[in-house]
């Protein structure tokens, strides 16, 4: 039993944060179907979805015993690797949640989500009972607040060589992470598919309807970028998306 005792008590522990890349992910409208998951269907494919991706980005355990964190609650997912100071693997570790990242939304845009989130560098604590930071608070302020339509929004500092390899600028100036480079083979034919089918689905929703149609012209623009690729050309037209839209 604990004895109350006020402000006589004190904490035994003397956690601090420290530095690190965090990723705060949001899996739009999957708060409804939550609530409607009746047979745990959508539970057992969160599951499956994040399984696939982290081994595909490694299993969890990087160069250099270098570990991920990541903890799902409900439809968000968190995401942290801390950097140390002058931390000579940092464009490494960067990259490694880039690809984890891309890889979780790749996996999920191939079952027909979408989502929304942000990547920062700041200060960022957890165990098994908390997590916390100011790094944190920021990342969910922006997957909330300014990230607005299906993109991962970045706030980080990297080279210049990962910045051209990861990094797309949006028209509002916002850079944001270009999941496209790291889909398989096939995976345009999917994707278009599915973006097609989610705008039917949801033809008579505006807000929704303008995230999806985002999403439509980032593959246009991925997808149509290079004349030279004799694979991943797909497009999807304009009259494709009326007809889909009657």
């Amino acid at each position: 039993m604990v004895i109350r005792t006020g402000l006589a008590r004190k904490p035994w522990t003397n956690y601090k944060t420290s530095n690190h890349i965090i990723a705060y992910l949001d899996i739009l409208g999957a708060k409804d179907i939550i609530c409607n998951d009746n047979n745990f269907d959508f539970l057992n494919h969160l599951n499956m979805f994040m399984e696939d991706a982290i081994e595909e980005s490694g299993g969890g355990v990087f160069p250099r015993e270098e570990k991920i964190y990541i903890k799902i609650f409900s439809d968000n997912i968190l995401l942290a690797i801390e950097l140390k100071e002058n931390d000579e693997q940092r464009e490494n570790k960067i990259a490694i949640l880039f690809n984890t990242v891309a890889n979780i939304y790749n996996e999920i845009l191939r079952y027909g989500y979408l989502m929304r989130g942000a990547i920062v560098e700041g200060e960022f604590f957890h165990n098994d009972i908390i997590v916390y930071g100011k790094g944190l608070v920021e990342a969910v302020h922006l997957e909330e607040k300014e990230a607005d339509v299906p993109r991962i929004l970045v706030r980080v500092k990297v080279s210049e060589s990962n910045s051209y390899y990861y990094l797309m600028q949006d028209t509002d100036g916002e850079f944001f992470l270009n999941i496209f480079h790291l889909c398989n083979a096939f995976d345009d034919v999917t994707f278009k598919i599915n973006l097609l089918e989610m705008l039917k689905k949801q033809k008579n929703n505006e807000k929704i309807k303008a995230k999806i149609i985002w999403m439509i012209k980032y593959f246009n623009s991925w997808f149509t970028k290079y004349k030279y690729r004799i694979m991943n050309q797909q497009r999807i037209t304009d009259e494709e998306i009326e007809n889909t839209l009657k």
